[in-house]
């Protein structure tokens, strides 16, 4: 058993404030400290010289308490019960990142760049009309199946120019360094005036007097757009590093009619004039060869948006201005492109009570979730086109297994105008209506849309009818004023679930990567430190400590991060009792004791029902320090001292430390023997990596604790616990040898006995010793017989000290044995 106290490593400014983390960065090694919800860059170590550098620069402000940090890289994350931060270490200064992305602002609208004529050629009627209001089936089937031709016609040519005929939806997602994607913007449809083209024919009659003979020549008009784009606002300059590009995908124009339907869809009118006598008609048809819910139902039913275009000079966009995507893909050609996989589940605010890096990921759980309070308002302008500042705000409302939600977007629009995008959504399939209101000038514009769930996406959308810009009404009794109302049930946990991030990625959490862990709460996770061999470090399974027990999830292959997950243990968990990872096992305690987990077996390392109650009064005759006295006769028992103690590995001597915060001692348990000792050394907080083993204390000193200090005067009170070599059989003690080393000063060996070892012990001699030790300290006694001895040794030693063993000189009734 050693003496001495570990090594003062570093002292802080404000004792309040705890070292939490090291990140070790390309530079060197950062030490990261926090006092209440303030975040500081505490320390730096250089990599080369090792010099450790004070700085206490404050980094990040927080609205919660930290749970934990965590880093991947030069990303520092920092998780807390509501949110997570990341910050990023760049040009020797951490720039703070926030909680994600602010999500740019960006609005579509279409260009309308040509419009192209297909020529209805002259046509005579199979028979005359006289004043006629409809055609023969014959003869009105020449002009569905001139349209038929014009569309195909006109769309080819727009095509082979890289432009749009018909309404297509859009949208755009941030591309991360590792080529995955982030915040799926909410899609908007981008339409001319006249939704479906070409929309329309008007072709005069040739006539005598009433009498209709066929058609004159004639046209079939379509327009052709290019798509531009509008920058509201954008903010992602510190993200540069981390965000490559923003991405622009769309839908391939949806089919308006059937293969099968040439001859059918015109909907047509003959209208009759007459001027100065002279009379004429003229046929004027509306196209539709699909009704218009269909048509609809086949826009709100697009499931794939294919790339079209990326923003890689993102950060020299300026506000306020007009950007053109410079298409070179035909639209019919789309579908060869990449496809984004929207993940509407990025967008929710999340923090987590555990973390957790293994193999590169970062693992959250025990989450607690926030609802996405939804796009801007400006995300969803259809054209260009502003007229001035205005305020706004959305409120969508959810029915969750909660019950009734309601999330609120509330903003100024610095570049108002009238016309919104026909399709509106959120990314939610469980939201049912969304309200807009704005306030522009001194009055107050409103709709209110119903939203219904796509069926290829987490979203739920609205989509006017007529496929044109929704324009809000005014609102005469909406008075001058705009209230936001405020959210409600919007917050929601997730005990039991974890959510495992993308390699090397702290930021994109696929849904397919997250798993539904017992049914009650993860209290903790924890994995081997260490690899069985070369080239085998990540092939252990991951450990999840819940309420219900602990379970084991086994790594995956491929794009499957954990392909099995069963339950090791079903004894019941608390968030009261640590868990430490080892070497090559896992060490987690409950109100039963210490277990230790290695691969799929659970067995007891220490159960607190074997041990028994001691009465160690004895000590308070000893001339010791107040601190030392009530250290070393405080009878808590074991199982209420681990209860919501802190406990760190010390891995270079085998043993685990467990503080409780109020008490005045620590609790050492030597791992190869569970031999246990006290030391009046304690710790609030611990932080404990590969390389570090450190303890602070109330004072804001932090110790190393895999290093002694030198040169040390040390007091001690070693005091064994009951000892009986035969049971219920008496004893008579005749010699004890402490082998110890070093030098110690006026210390007191003692010899206690007794014949319940949770009563009252006797003194039976003792002997004081004040010198450098060759080898041993020996009592010899001469007394009664008892069933049980302890021996206590008090005093002050050098902080070398070091105590191997005793040796006890004893008989049994008249046999005497020696026992070394």
């Amino acid at each position: 058993m050693p003496a001495g106290s570990p090594e003062v490593y570093y002292k802080m400014n404000d004792p309040d404030c705890r070292l939490l983390y090291i990140h070790n960065c390309y530079d060197g090694e950062h030490y990261i400290s926090a006092d209440q919800n303030l975040l500081y860059h505490e320390a730096f170590a250089d990599k080369e010289t090792q010099e450790l550098t004070k700085i206490s620069e404050k980094i990040l402000v927080l609205e919660s308490p930290v749970t934990s940090i965590q880093s991947i890289g030069n990303t520092l994350i920092v998780v807390c019960s509501e949110k997570v931060y990341y910050l990023l270490y760049k040009n020797n200064a951490y720039s703070n990142l926030g909680e994600r992305p602010e999500i740019p602002e960006i609005s579509f609208y279409p260009y309308t760049k040509y419009t192209d004529a297909y020529n209805v050629s002259e046509y005579t009627f199979m028979k005359g009309y006289n004043t006629p209001t409809r055609l023969d089936t014959e003869d009105i089937n020449y002009f569905n199946t001139a349209y038929y031709n014009a569309f195909f016609q006109l769309q080819e040519k727009a095509w082979d120019r890289y432009y749009f005929v018909q309404p297509i939806l859009i949208r755009y997602a941030l591309k991360l360094y590792d080529g995955s994607y982030l915040y799926a913007s909410s899609p908007v449809m981008l339409a001319q005036p006249d939704p479906i083209q070409p929309c329309r024919m008007s072709i005069r009659l040739k006539n005598s007097n009433e009498l209709c003979t066929g058609s004159s020549q004639g046209q079939i008009i379509a327009g052709n757009y290019s798509i531009s784009y509008f920058v509201h606002s954008i903010n992602l300059n510190d993200w540069s590093d981390i965000v490559k590009s923003i991405d622009i995908y769309a839908t391939p124009e949806a089919t308006i009619f059937e293969p099968d339907q040439k001859q059918q869809g015109l909907t047509y009118k003959i209208n009759r004039t007459e001027s100065n006598g002279i009379v004429s008609f003229v046929l004027n048809g509306d196209i539709s060869f699909l009704d218009q819910e269909t048509i609809q139902k086949r826009y709100l039913q697009s499931p794939l948006f294919y790339k079209i275009a990326s923003i890689e000079n993102y950060t020299e966009l300026e506000i306020g201005h007009s950007y053109d995507i410079d298409n070179k893909i035909r639209p019919d050609m789309l579908v060869h492109e990449e496809v984004l996989s929207p993940d509407n589940t990025t967008l929710l605010s999340t923090g987590a009570q555990v973390s957790y890096v293994y193999n590169k990921r970062l693992h959250l759980a025990n989450l607690t979730r926030k609802l996405f309070p939804g796009f801007p308002l400006s995300l969803f302008r259809a054209d260009q086109r502003y007229t001035g500042v205005a305020t706004a705000y959305i409120v969508t409302y959810l029915k969750t297994e909660r019950g009734e939600s309601r999330v609120v977007w509330s903003g100024q629009l610095n570049f108002y105008g009238v016309n919104f995008s026909p399709l509106l959504s959120y990314p939610d399939s469980n939201a049912y209506q969304m309200d807009i209101v704005v306030k522009y000038g001194t009055m107050i514009y409103r709709g209110s849309f119903p939203l219904t769930p796509s069926e290829y996406e987490n979203r739920a959308d609205y989509l006017e009818p007529s496929l044109t810009p929704i324009v809000l009404k005014s609102d005469p009794s909406g008075g001058s004023s705009l209230v936001v109302p405020q959210p409600e049930n919007d917050t929601y946990l997730q005990n039991n679930i974890l959510r495992v991030s993308k390699p090397e990625n702290p930021f994109s959490f696929p849904a397919e990567l997250t798993y539904a862990i017992s049914n009650k709460d993860i209290i903790g996770i924890a994995t081997v430190t260490s690899a069985l061999s070369e080239g085998q470090f990540g092939e252990f399974p991951l450990y999840l400590f819940t309420e219900e027990g602990i379970w084991a999830l086994q790594n995956g292959s491929g794009e499957t991060c954990y392909g099995l997950q069963h339950q090791l243990s079903r004894e019941p968990l608390s968030k009261d009792y640590p868990i430490i990872p080892l070497e090559e096992a896992v060490v987690f305690t409950s109100n039963k004791g210490l277990s230790f987990l290695q691969g799929a077996t659970v067995q007891s390392l220490l159960s607190f029902d074997e041990i028994i109650y001691e009465d160690n009064n004895l000590v308070k005759f000893q001339d010791i320090s107040e601190t030392l006295l009530l250290s070393t006769y405080d009878s808590t028992p074991l199982s209420q001292y681990i209860k919501k103690s802190i406990m760190a590995y010390n891995s270079l001597d085998k043993e685990l430390i467990f503080c409780q915060p109020g008490q005045q001692y620590s609790i050492v348990l030597y791992l190869p023997t569970l031999y246990m000792y006290r030391t009046t050394q304690t710790y609030t907080s611990f932080l404990s990596d590969a390389s570090h083993l450190l303890g602070q204390n109330q004072s804001g000193v932090v110790y190393n604790l895999r290093e002694k200090a030198t040169s040390f005067n040390q007091e001690v009170s070693i005091l064994s616990r009951p000892i009986s070599f035969q049971s219920d059989t008496l004893q008579r003690w005749r010699e004890i040898s402490l082998r110890a080393y070093n030098s110690i000063q006026n210390v007191v060996l003692s010899l206690w006995g007794g014949h319940d070892p949770e009563d009252a012990f006797t003194c039976v001699g003792q002997i004081s010793c004040s010198q450098a030790l060759s080898g041993r300290v020996t009592l010899r006694v001469t007394g009664p017989a008892y069933k049980y001895y302890r021996i206590l040794m008090t005093g002050i030693v050098s902080s070398d000290f070091h105590l191997d063993a005793v040796d006890v000189i004893f008989n049994l009734i008249d046999h005497p044995y020696r026992l070394r």
